[in-house]
């Protein structure tokens, strides 16, 4: 025990389990906790009298300037500032850092999922949402500096394949962060963007600003007049005043393609000169990248972009490229892919990395509206961050062009205090996008799972003929098969078990989840952004939704999925479900799920009773595993999985691993997923074969009314007629959900490929 009643624990390294820093917070005696975070500190009691007084009460950690020694040599080695926005889990906070011992008591009482390398970056966050992390502005220790790398090789230690499981451990933690601030923003898929706004001179321009590169700016240029499209492009080359031979190389192309602008001002950066560009009048529809000193990897790279927006509908798209030297060797550490991007959760995962990646393009309305920052580093994360507060961000992973490293290049070798600089710039930007994105969720934070079952009963009261079908509910009939199978005569189910759903009667028929065809007494509350919450007003159960998208998209899964995780979480209790197009939907032109409780799902009991048995996993990522599931009437997968970026990952591979009817687009399935606190995201796979029975389709006492959905699936079969439901025999009714569900022989070849 120091002085000032402080304890000091080392560690030979911050990337240590949750275990470990729950266990030195829980041990921790006295009013202070000195961490250091690495080997070869001097700290004398002065200095560290010193950092215990200044640091504010309402302080959970403190942290200041130090110095390190270098083959011998004694540097300055000033830290930063903490902002709001310092999300990156690589800030530098030094290796010493001090805790307030209350406030690590309070961590320790926190509900927190357990990381075999982010416990660091989960408890410094903890501190942020506890309270203030204080700067103290004096240089208190000196540190044997071993990591003596330049800057541009450290540069991508985020993206190195070797670090991966820890960037995952790191994305999920920043996640759990931001939903607890209320930042986390739900996939950004739905967003409406319409790619033909605006009248433009040609479909794409690649925009090149120069500054004295005589020796590349021909190289780039010829890179992009050798580009073979379908389409008219130019290149925009914004000259910003060189004093060398570009501006005479650049003229000496002769081709009108090329576009030759100087801008009148003097002050521009790299962000000022694609502002220039991208407002000129020659713009294409999308503005492409190309730094003065790089080339694009082949003559198809323009098409490929121009394509990817058409194919992604985004708003900006973003590619990879090959760290080379000017002979096209390949240099450490390849090929920078940022594969740590995902559909489900990139947006939010871009407040916590460096970078976005490269080549950039953007769709020109789009990046008019955002505008450049007049800098010349960070201006492309600055607008990346609010293009995808907004709007989708595309993605192709194959190399688009080579970035050519040489000894002038900017990031090479930057100064301690140049790289503070940068850092400091884009935890500003990170600081503002965090606030912006604070208010936005503000402004339509999803319902609680308490506010769902308030806003039932308060639709209810608003809408009497809903009501009443409800108050029927109460006492419709059911009966028991005794083989896992209950019938439901329900006759205001008609409607939906006797929907056509062929193209023709779609499209003639007002979509009845669209908001403006809807009764006008239904009324909606938001569900993460992407759906509205509505009570179906033909239910099945007691409480019983459904969430269309807001816009009117074609009813598949996989953009869905995530967000089918996020909700199942936060309404604890709850089960939400989704019928595929031919496979209960009665509206598949229009994306949307379901929720009930989950009590109320025949198969989610009888899981929950252990009455089925799962196989060994077939496929794993982690603790997360796919299960082919026994004892019950039809073949069925299971996938429990502790994170939504596992579970998607598992269900991608699932899908894959499903059969596909035709030219249909995606396989026939119904699916549940729900939330155990202990367990996880859980999600019931029910791959199907059929539509409907052959019985729907005969006629006279043969038919009957029934189109299986993923209750039916699930043990609840309803039935709209009487007769059906007096008169289905438990074997008939086994016999009918065989009939559209996949066959054994199939879900064991299904198996086999996730095995393989």
């Amino acid at each position: 025990m120091a002085k000032n009643n402080i304890e000091t624990v080392v560690v030979g390294s911050l990337l240590q389990s949750t275990a470990w820093f729950r266990n030195v917070a829980t041990a921790a005696k006295g009013e202070y906790l000195l961490l250091v975070g690495k080997g070869g500190v001097s700290i004398d009691d002065v200095s560290l009298d010193e950092m215990v007084q200044v640091m504010p009460v309402d302080a959970t950690m403190c942290y200041s300037h130090y110095r390190k020694k270098i083959d011998g040599n004694v540097v300055d080695a000033p830290t930063i500032d903490w902002q709001p926005g310092s999300l990156r889990n690589d800030f530098d906070f030094g290796p010493v850092i001090l805790f307030r011992v209350n406030a690590l008591k309070e961590y320790v009482g926190m509900e927190l999922d357990e990381f075999e390398y982010a416990g660091f970056y989960q408890l410094r966050l903890a501190m942020e949402r506890l309270g203030k992390i204080y700067h103290h502005q004096e240089y208190v220790y000196t540190v044997d500096e071993d990591d003596t790398r330049k800057s541009g090789e450290k540069q991508f230690d985020y993206v190195n394949p070797a670090q991966r499981n820890v960037q995952i451990e790191m994305e999920e933690v920043c996640t759990h962060h931001l939903k607890q601030v209320g930042a986390w923003l739900p996939p950004c898929k739905y967003d409406n963007i319409d790619l033909s706004t605006g009248e433009f001179p040609v479909e794409a321009s690649v925009v090149i600003p120069v500054l004295n590169r005589e020796s590349t700016i021909a190289d780039a240029i010829t890179s992009v007049l050798k580009q073979k499209t379908s389409f008219v492009f130019n290149i925009l080359v914004v000259d910003n005043h060189s004093t060398d031979n570009t501006p005479q190389i650049i003229d000496s192309f002769g081709d009108e393609r090329v576009v030759h602008i100087i801008p009148s001002r003097n002050d521009l950066g790299i962000g000022g000169c694609w502002q220039l560009a991208v407002n000129d009048a020659r713009c294409g529809r999308f503005a492409v990248q190309l730094d003065s000193d790089d080339i694009y990897s082949d003559e198809n790279t323009l098409q490929r972009v121009v394509d990817g927006f058409y194919e992604q509908q985004c708003a900006m798209l973003i590619g990879s490229y090959r760290i080379c030297d000017f002979e096209l060797n390949t240099l450490p550490p390849g090929i920078i892919d940022h594969r740590e991007w995902s559909e489900e959760n990139g947006r939010n995962n871009a407040l916590r990395i460096n970078g976005l990646g490269a080549p950039r393009a953007f769709f020109t309305p789009v990046i008019r509206e955002v505008g450049f920052p007049n800098v010349s580093y960070g201006e492309d994360y600055a607008v990346g961050l609010q293009i995808s507060r907004r709007y989708r961000i595309g993605r192709i992973y194959d190399v688009l062009y080579l970035c050519r490293r040489w000894g002038g290049n900017s990031d090479a070798a930057l100064s301690h205090e140049k790289v503070n600089a940068h850092n400091y710039y884009k935890d500003s930007l990170r600081s503002a996008e965090f606030a912006a994105r604070k208010e936005l969720v503000s402004n339509w934070t999803t319902i609680s799972r308490e506010g769902v079952d308030a806003f039932f009963e308060k639709q209810l009261v608003q809408w009497p003929d809903a009501a009443k079908r409800y108050e029927a509910l109460a006492v419709v009939e059911f009966r028991d098969l005794q083989n896992g199978v209950y019938l439901q005569y329900n006759p205001t189910r008609a409607v939906s078990t006797a929907a056509k759903v062929d193209a023709a009667s779609l499209a003639a028929r007002p979509c009845f989840l669209c908001g403006e065809n809807r009764p006008a007494e239904q009324i909606a509350e938001n569900a993460m952004g992407t759906f509205e919450l509505l009570v179906n007003p033909y239910p099945i159960l007691p409480h019983h939704f459904t969430l269309p998208c807001r816009l009117h998209t074609p009813q598949l899964l996989k953009p869905m999925y995530a967000d089918m995780l996020h909700l199942a979480e936060r309404w604890h209790g709850m089960a939400l479900f989704y019928n595929g197009a031919k496979c209960g939907a009665s509206a598949p032109d229009h994306a949307h799920l379901q929720a009930v409780r989950s009590a109320d799902i025949p198969l989610l009991r009888s899981m929950s009773a252990g009455e089925f048995t799962a196989e060994e996993p077939l496929c794993s990522i982690g603790d997360s595993s796919i299960y082919k599931m026994k004892g019950y009437l039809v073949p069925f997968f299971m996938i429990t999985a502790k994170s939504v970026s596992h579970s998607v990952e598992l269900f991608d591979r699932l899908l894959a691993a499903l059969p596909v009817v035709a030219d249909e687009l995606e396989p026939r399935m119904n699916v549940i997923s729900y939330y155990a606190p202990e367990g996880g995201y859980v999600t019931i796979v029910l791959p199907r074969a059929e539509h409907r029975p052959s019985c729907y389709y005969a006629e006279g006492a043969s038919q009957r009314l029934v189109s299986p959905g993923t209750l039916d699936m699930a043990g609840l079969m309803v039935t709209p007629r009487e007769c059906d439901f007096e008169t289905i025999t438990p074997d008939e009714a086994a016999a009918l959900l065989c009939e559209v569900a996949i066959s054994e022989k199939t879900a064991d070849a299904i198996a086999e490929k996730l095995n393989g």
